[in-house]
């Protein structure tokens, strides 16, 4: 996955994802909206088959850099926690 940081600042970052659509960025958005932190995030596609999505995240002060990889983190381990109740599961 690449990311391009398109702009940022005490409390926004404009975020370029490359090559990638839907499915990350609003599970990624749903995971921010839970953070008290966080105040906005978004994305948007113009034509999704030749542009890159830009994800707009704002916080109430806080790095939103630091809030976007605490984010990452949390579905990383929800997606462990899910891979090992399905493999207990289907044994």
């Amino acid at each position: 996955m690449i990311l391009k940081i398109v702009k940022k600042t005490e409390n926004q970052a404009i975020i370029e994802f490359v090559g990638e659509g839907h499915t990350i960025l609003n599970l990624l958005r749903t995971e921010l909206l839970a953070d008290p932190r966080v105040k906005m995030a978004t994305y948007d596609t113009k034509f999704p088959i030749m542009d890159n999505p830009v994800f707009r995240l704002t916080t109430d002060g806080v790095d939103p850099i630091v809030v976007l990889r605490e984010a990452a983190s949390r579905i990383v381990g929800q997606c462990t926690e899910f891979c090992s109740q399905y493999a207990e599961a289907v044994k």
